[in-house]
């Protein structure tokens, strides 16, 4: 049987009506889910026995990954997934001119040019957009917002993205702030094969232009860089790098490439902020913050506080 036949199927059997909230189902196909009562990881199929139609929204409070959402935090969300479907067109659309100059796609005149006019437009949507998530972030009355902004080489994007994507309130560890961005394990490690997860790709996308950033500005931020690049240029630490044929070889890491280095320097520098971003916001929310792993477990001392950073809180 077919997943719309399946559907139309169920839909009929639950008489319209949510498995999970029991409200009217809107009638178009693409606007409902199918759920597995028995789950996929306990082999669970889609069979008549086995789904049922759900919407969208109960489908994510089912398995946890709805946020509930303030309604200045919702506005801001709005702003920030209009801003991504823009970026996603700018991208898209040098890609393809890219692809034309590079002798991979054949484009005629007229194509090359709607394509232009296009790239033109949007990016002018998405200058507007940013202009517009600046202004609203810096209007909010919101204190982790407002001591964020003071942060040299921290935008309002950055702050908009933080506020709209990481739910605080679920991140019971600095480390929890990781693993959602995808920094809790090297990229080679990130993904598994036939498995989804690897994090957060969006704020993956925004910190790494954050970073950069602080490079440039010689935030105070840029000092974790500095030591991290200078130390593994000179470590005998044995790591997992790739070869110029790209094949996963271990390595020291002074033997690395310098791109490895310069990557896993700005890797460590995006953790220190967002374990201040942690930290700052948890207090600000009247939250458990518990030390870091290495301070609680393994003792280490001479950790930088926020408020040394600049933060106000």
């Amino acid at each position: 049987m077919s997943k719309k036949a399946l559907k139309e199927a169920i839909i009929k059997k639950q008489n319209g009506h949510c498995a999970l909230s029991e409200k009217p189902l809107r009638l178009a196909f693409d606007l409902v889910d199918t759920d597995r009562v028995i789950p996929k990881h306990l082999g669970g199929i889609y069979t008549n026995e086995n789904t049922r139609i759900v919407d969208p929204v109960e489908h994510m409070k089912r398995h946890g990954n709805y946020r509930e959402r303030l309604e200045e935090i919702k506005e801001l969300k709005t702003m920030v997934d209009g801003r991504e479907q823009l970026l996603k067109t700018v991208n898209g659309i040098n890609n393809r001119l890219l692809a034309m100059k590079r002798g991979t796609d054949q484009l005629d005149e007229t194509t090359v040019e709607w394509l232009n006019s296009q790239l033109e437009t949007s990016k002018s949507h998405l200058g507007k957009a940013d202009r517009r998530i600046e202004k609203y972030v810096k209007k909010m009355n919101n204190p982790i917002a407002s001591s964020a902004m003071k942060i040299k080489g921290l935008g309002a994007i950055t702050i908009a993205y933080m506020l709209a994507y990481v739910d605080i309130f679920k991140a019971n560890h600095a480390s929890s702030l990781w693993a959602y961005c995808g920094y809790d394990k090297p990229s080679h490690s990130r993904y598994t094969k036939g498995e989804s997860g690897g994090g957060n790709k969006r704020m993956r996308c925004v910190l790494f232009r954050m970073a950069d950033s602080m490079i440039k500005t010689r935030s105070v931020y840029r000092d974790v860089y500095d030591r991290e690049k200078q130390k593994l240029s000179t470590s005998e630490k044995v790591t997992k790098t790739r070869n110029t044929q790209g094949k996963l070889i271990d390595a020291k890491w002074k033997e690395t490439k310098p791109s490895h280095r310069h990557g896993a320097a700005m890797r460590k520098m995006i953790k220190h902020f967002l374990t201040d971003w942690w930290f700052v916001h948890r207090t600000f929310e009247n939250l458990e913050t518990r030390p870091l792993y290495v301070q609680e477990k393994m003792g280490h001392k001479g950790i930088i506080k926020p408020e040394e950073r600049g933060w106000q809180y």
